[in-house]
């Protein structure tokens, strides 16, 4: 059994069992004793230790995704960087590799291949803006949610721009079917490099093979460097042309030739979506190669053959060609007369608004057939999920299956407090400044840091703040004989401010846990204040976070529509009923009811089954708006038909004369 199953780590991390087994690495399912949750914990093999190439790539890992924060990249929450043990705490993927998908469906269908595509682009865009390049993308380190998000892993051998160089050893880095061809002869890379990589998976996801494969990896890296891929539409010419144009641009031999940016090729794969029959025309895609050349040197020769041929075939060619195409426009006017050249088969409607809609749920309905694509932006003003925006405008006259762009909030940006290991204070600072992070300083005496060195932040690094956020940045003032001052612990966990007192000889009571939304052993209050002079018989007081947000009361006042019904009301919150009840829409304009919650929950308010509206309820603020309304017209429809029931009854029984 593995040693490492069962244990925990640093008296926090109980591994649970292996889910991937790395070369380098191997990477555990954990429970998270702090918070609760499930992580992968990554441990470097026991036999690298010593090593200090395999270390450093190691390091690397961390350092590079401790500097990102997207949606598309895994999250790290920890790191331990001891001689007898090295390990990554991340974010835990539930999926599979791109690698395993790609073998199950052997060819992936173009829609998928360009939303896998946009995610890896978008997560590169990021990491390159941080002067981060990948050098190692390949579907192996691309992990697939049920949801289909994609989440790119490894930065093993990440390497930061400003600090690019190359040595012999960096040639075998990198998978070789997927290396950019300057990466397999030794070269320095830069963020083309992962482009190129890119441009390999679209290839291998197109066509369901790789563009160069061979016995041996030498063989394969000199098909890099020498050889052109067959083009992907010889091996399936599904494959729209600007697609095509697309994954050969990116894998251009010459860096200076392919896309000079995730961004470029993005916007490429935006237009591409908005329009599959687009052609781009990059001439000089195969214009290098021998096969463009040889092709060139025929037409060239052709062309001074003909020089000495009879008028005559010309003039024959001509007519032949005139009846030709006179023959096309009978049968296209033919066609066209049954309908069949039609733009678009589909109905014409009128566009409906989507902004202040939930996203998710405009997906999930099912009384659309737009083809919905959805461009996200931070937000601080509208919730996240929520539509802010959308192209072509409301009201506007479309056809039912149109494409349609929802532009969605993804909530206040938010950011990562930077690790300040062995940095000054004017060092991190700086890093503060060009991350747009505010921040406060906090001088403290410190006796095992030396002087200006930083050594603590509040909020922690690693952690999640948003833009306007303060960071305090502690930094030492060395040792002092006087008593010891109170820091300001509100904010940290429970765990780190026992550590630094323990460490003082302070003692600490026993903490007071409280109803609170944040994580759990965070610290709310202190007592004594931050500044306070501590003694030995000081006695320190928290107050803590239990993880579980207040509850309080909100009256919800549903107004309900006008009708001659009596129908049964429903009312659900997260999917749970909680009350059910017969109203009269004929004597009733509403009909309020109390729900007990914490945070934002959602409500559903249904009449007799049919989905009326759904209600965002803030229990902190105790205020709540209607999030989406439903066609109701059906009540009127059902009024009438009673009522012309009723008439037809009268008319029947009314005597006659």
């Amino acid at each position: 059994m593995d040693k490492y199953i069962g244990k925990v780590l640093d008296g926090r991390y109980e591994i649970l069992e292996e889910v991937g087994n790395g070369g380098m690495a191997v990477v555990y399912k954990a429970k998270d004793f702090d918070t609760g949750a499930i992580v992968a914990v990554k441990i470097l093999r026991e036999e690298y230790l010593d090593n200090e190439e395999f270390c450093r790539r190691f390091r690397n890992e961390s350092r590079a995704i401790a500097l990102l924060n997207h949606p598309n990249i895994v999250k790290i929450f920890d790191v331990c960087n001891s001689p007898s043990l090295q390990y990554i705490v991340m974010e835990y993927i539930d999926g599979i590799s791109l690698k395993d998908y790609i073998e199950q469906q052997r060819v992936v269908r173009v829609k998928e291949a360009v939303h896998f595509t946009t995610q890896i682009l978008r997560a590169l865009m990021h990491a390159h803006s941080k002067g981060i390049v990948h050098r190692d993308i390949k579907p192996q380190n691309i992990m697939l949610l049920q949801n289909g998000r994609i989440k790119v892993t490894d930065f093993g051998i990440a390497r930061l721009l400003t600090s690019q160089t190359s040595t012999i050893t960096d040639k075998a880095i990198g998978s070789v079917h997927y290396i950019a061809p300057e990466q397999a002869r030794g070269a320095a890379t830069d963020a083309r490099a992962d482009l190129y990589s890119v441009g390999v998976m679209l290839y291998e996801m197109l066509t369901g093979k790789l563009p160069f494969d061979a016995n041996s990896a030498v063989s394969v890296a000199v098909m890099q460097l020498q050889a052109d891929p067959k083009m992907p539409r010889q091996i399936n010419p599904n494959i729209p042309v600007g697609l095509e144009e697309i994954t050969i641009q990116a894998m251009q031999k010459d860096p200076n030739a392919r896309y000079q940016s995730a961004a470029e090729m993005l916007q490429d794969i935006e237009n591409f979506k908005m329009n599959p029959g687009i052609k781009f025309n990059y001439k000089y895609i195969v214009e290098d190669s021998p096969r463009y050349r040889k092709t060139a040197e025929t037409a060239k020769k052709s062309e001074s053959e003909d020089e000495y041929k009879s008028p005559v075939i010309p003039v024959l060619t001509g007519i032949a060609t005139a009846f030709v195409l006179v023959a096309v426009v009978f049968v296209i006017i033919f066609i066209d007369a049954s309908g069949i050249l039609k733009k678009n088969n589909s109905e014409q409607v009128k566009l409906p608004n989507f902004v202040g809609q939930i996203y998710n749920d405009i997906l999930e309905s099912q009384k659309y057939d737009f083809e919905f694509y959805k461009e996200e932006k931070f937000s601080s003003e509208i919730a996240e999920g929520v539509v802010m925006e959308q192209n072509p405008k409301p009201d506007k006259m479309v056809y039912s299956d149109s494409r349609v762009k929802l532009v969605v909030s993804k909530g206040p940006e938010r950011l990562m407090v930077p690790d300040f290991q062995n940095m000054t204070y004017t060092q991190y600072t700086q890093l503060l400044k060009q991350q747009g992070l505010a921040y406060v300083e906090m001088p403290i005496y410190d006796e095992n840091t030396p002087v200006d060195i930083v050594c603590n932040t509040n909020p922690q690094p690693r952690q999640e703040v948003e833009i306007g956020d303060v960071i305090e940045v502690y930094y030492s003032l060395g040792p002092r004989t006087e008593d010891q001052v109170m820091r300001n612990f509100v904010n940290m966990p429970y765990v780190s401010a026992k550590s630094q007192l323990d460490s003082l000889g302070i003692t600490i009571a026993e903490a007071t846990k409280v109803d609170s939304n944040k994580p759990e052993g965070t610290i709310i209050s202190q007592e004594p204040p931050y500044g306070t002079k501590l003694t030995k018989d000081t006695v320190v007081k928290f107050t803590i976070s239990n993880g579980k947000a207040p509850e309080s009361t909100v009256t919800l006042k549903i107004e309900l529509p006008q009708s001659t019904q009596d129908v049964t009301l429903e009312v659900f919150l997260d999917n749970e009923s909680i009350k059910a009840a017969n109203v009269s829409l004929a004597s009733q304009t509403s009909y309020s009811i109390k729900l007990t919650g914490s945070g934002t929950q959602k409500v559903t308010v249904t009449l007799n089954g049919r989905k009326y509206r759904d209600y965002k309820v803030n229990f902190k603020t105790e205020k709540s708006t209607v999030s989406k309304e439903y066609d109701v017209s059906w009540l009127t429809e059902a009024s009438s038909e009673v009522s012309s029931e009723v008439s037809s009854e009268e008319e029947e029984v009314k005597p006659e004369g």
